[in-house]
């Protein structure tokens, strides 16, 4: 059963705009394996594009801001062995996404030349006893 759901479309030029402008804004948003990723594809801007997509989609699926001590860095987006997006959980992410219950959370990412979009599902499996 889906639990949560949420999306979100980001401009690539608002966030190439944000990590040329200010030097702290990947520090603050991104963890060391998201910034080590993305400044190693072709299209970077993009990557760290959709990979912000991913944490806001994240958030509106928990139906929460950052709150309570939660940051962006909290929410890491990396690939699997086969090159699939994964999000990773620490600390106040982990700690409100487990009280959830939820069975497992799925993300995609995807862009354009203009745009970045990710979804996130958080779904929970019920036992059906016959």
């Amino acid at each position: 059963m889906i639990v949560g759901h949420g999306i979100d479309v980001v401009e690539i030029t608002r966030i190439q705009s944000a990590i040329e402008s200010s030097e702290r804004f990947l520090g603050k948003v991104f963890t060391e394996k998201e910034i080590e990723y993305c400044c190693k594809r072709k299209s970077l801007y993009h990557s760290f594009a959709a990979r912000f997509a991913a944490k806001e989609a994240f958030l509106k699926a928990l139906g929460l801001g950052l709150q309570d001590g939660m940051s962006f860095k909290d929410i890491e987006v990396v690939n699997n062995d086969q090159g699939k997006p994964i999000i990773k959980l620490y600390n106040k992410a982990l700690e409100i996404f487990n009280s959830l219950k939820i069975s497992n959370l799925s993300v995609s990412l995807s862009h354009s030349d203009t745009v970045a979009v990710a979804s996130v599902v958080f779904e929970r499996y019920e036992h059906i006893n016959n």
